[in-house]
C-alpha cells in the first residue's frame, strides 16, 4: 500500500467515525479537516467536493461491514448456523461503533433526497437485503428452513430485527436491547423451521 493510499484510508476511518456519531449531513470536508488536523485544500485534493467525501465514507463503511460482519459469516456453514454468525457478527458489529449505526442513519436522513449519495445508500441497502434473502435460501436448500420459505419475507423480518435492535440499543439505551433481540431471533428462526 502507497503512503497515500494509507492516508486516505485513515482519512476515512475518521470521516466513517464522525458520519457515525454526527450523521453523513454533518460530514464535510471542512469538519473532516479539523478532525484529522489536515488542512482543508489537502482533503480537497482526495475528494474534491463534499458529496464525493460523503460517498467515499459510505463506500468505506460498505467494505468494513462486508469484512467484519459478512464475509466471515459465510465462512459458517449454510443455513441456520450462517444465520446466525451474522447476527452475531452484526450486533457486536453494532456495539462497538462509537456512534450510531451509519448505514440505518444515512438512510433515514437521505430517504427524501435525490442525489448521488441517496442512491448510493439505497443500492448499498438493496445488496445487503438481497444477501439475507440469499442466506435464507440457503436455509431452504440444506433442509433447516422450510421448502415453502418466502426468502423476502425472511429477509425483511430479520432486517426489522435489526432495525428495531439499534433503535432501543443506540437510540434508546433500552438495558435490555440485547435480550429482547436474541428472543426475538429465536422465535423466527423457529417460525420457518420444518
Amino acid at each position: 500500500m502507497k503512503k497515500g493510499d494509507d492516508t486516505k484510508i485513515k482519512i476515512l476511518d475518521k470521516g466513517f467515525e464522525l458520519a457515525s456519531k454526527l450523521g453523513l449531513e454533518c460530514l464535510s470536508i471542512g469538519t473532516l479537516a479539523t478532525a484529522t488536523d489536515m488542512s482543508k485544500s489537502g482533503l480537497f485534493g482526495h475528494f474534491h467536493s463534499k458529496e464525493n467525501l460523503q460517498l467515499n465514507v459510505m463506500e468505506h463503511a460498505g467494505e468494513i461491514f462486508n469484512q467484519d460482519v459478512i464475509a466471515p459469516a459465510l465462512k459458517a456453514p449454510a443455513g441456520i448456523p450462517r444465520i446466525r454468525k451474522i447476527m452475531e457478527n452484526w450486533i457486536h458489529w453494532t456495539k462497538e461503533l462509537s456512534g450510531g449505526c451509519i448505514f440505518v442513519a444515512a438512510a433515514a436522513e437521505y430517504s427524501d433526497r435525490p442525489g448521488l449519495v441517496r442512491d448510493f445508500i439505497l443500492e448499498q441497502q438493496k445488496s445487503w437485503i438481497d444477501c439475507l434473502g440469499r442466506i435464507a435460501g440457503s436455509a431452504v436448500r440444506v433442509g433447516d428452513f422450510r421448502a415453502d420459505t418466502n426468502c423476502d419475507l425472511f429477509a425483511f423480518e430479520l432486517y426489522s430485527l435489526i432495525l428495531g435492535f439499534f433503535l432501543y440499543h443506540s437510540s434508546l439505551d433500552y438495558p435490555g436491547a440485547g435480550d429482547l433481540m436474541s428472543q426475538s431471533f429465536e422465535r423466527l428462526i423457529n417460525s420457518y423451521k420444518p
